[in-house]
């Protein structure tokens, strides 16, 4: 198969995109699929090595060219974190061109990308989540909407990933600095209470003809005091044990909510599930990400290799459920 993979983009995580990609293609590849790296600039050009791609609308499927040269693939791999990538925008391109596609719908995309969605949803069904607080840049928070939450807070961009813009913050005087940080990558932002003595765990995710399936749950330790940017990709101390060590009833309960979420989304395709553990079995859902990391040193594929499926696997798998979304007549692809 002829796959497009797509890597880069505008977001603040476009370096982290690229790692991703690398990874990704030498797993295609080694299955025998022809690979066709496309890279998006920081300022939204798409190239081909070092042409420039232009995109021609005027037929039902829309093609893209490299001079006068088209460049024929069967489907498109986005590898796009963050903002104008795993928001839905690359998705809606996508649906709009007629051209099948990886990952998430246009909708789950877009829920999933924005964290104070995801957590009204989660709560609304009965998952826990940590007490929070939303914002947006015209209406910044004061001190006395944060009373009910408690020091130390994290403050972060509502639809951001790989920690970009988060700031752990112990004292009120602190604030400002960490919203004006947040504010940077997002105009709507997060202030969560923070916890002590928390575990991280995560759960990777696949969505195939509507049933979802999840992976053993892996945890973080933190190489650094939390979690952030530092410690996820320039930290060596960080380390992901998989399995992480549960108990069975609570590896089973945070797959029932992990699974859930994504039901809840009407997720496709792939996902990594998020959460923080307590002591022995208090649960918090913290985030879902549509295009989790798929660097060598990510879980994703960590998890299912350590639930018995290889990386090999896994891309087939959703390279199989992206053609059978495509074949779906109610995506109206029928008119292509």
């Amino acid at each position: 198969m002829k796959i497009l993979l797509l890597s880069g983009g505008r977001s603040a995580e476009r370096d982290i995109s690229i790692q991703s990609a690398f990874f990704v293609r030498s797993v295609l590849e080694q299955s025998g699929h022809e690979i066709i790296s496309v890279e998006i600039s920081g300022k939204g050009q798409w190239f081909l090595d070092k042409s420039t791609i232009t995109l021609n609308t005027g037929h039902p499927v829309w093609k893209l060219f490299t001079d006068e040269t088209e460049i024929e693939f069967d489907l498109v791999f986005p590898v796009l974190h963050g903002p104008w990538g795993e928001d839905g925008t690359i998705q809606g391109l996508c649906e709009i061109a007629g051209w099948p596609y990886t990952g998430a719908s246009v909708m789950t995309s877009s829920l999933a990308m924005n964290k104070v969605t995801t957590k009204r949803l989660a709560s609304s069904e009965g998952i826990p989540v940590v007490p929070w607080k939303s914002f947006s840049l015209n209406s910044p928070p004061s001190q006395n909407e944060l009373e009910p939450l408690r020091y130390p807070l994290f403050v972060k961009p509502a639809r951001m990933g790989s920690s970009v813009g988060i700031s752990k913050v112990e004292t009120p005087e602190q604030l400002q600095d960490a919203f004006a940080l947040a504010f940077r990558y997002d105009s709507l932002i997060l202030v969560e209470n923070g916890l002590t003595n928390v575990r991280e765990i995560e759960v990777a995710l696949l969505s195939e003809s509507g049933t979802v399936s999840s992976s053993v749950p892996g945890e973080i330790i933190p190489g650094l005091e939390w979690y952030d940017y530092t410690a996820k990709y320039d930290c060596i101390d960080s380390k992901l044990i998989i399995p992480a060590p549960l108990p069975d009833k609570v590896s089973d309960q945070i797959r029932v909510y992990a699974e859930k979420v994504f039901s809840l989304l009407e997720g496709s395709g792939f996902a990594r599930a998020d959460f923080l553990l307590i002591g022995d079995d208090e649960i918090y859902f913290n985030e879902i990400n549509t295009i989790p990391g798929f660097t060598e040193i990510s879980m994703f594929s960590k998890l299912w290799e350590a639930s018995g499926k290889t990386s090999s696997e896994i891309m087939e798998r959703i390279l199989t459920e992206a053609l059978r979304n495509y074949s779906n007549p109610l995506r109206g692809s029928e008119l292509n």
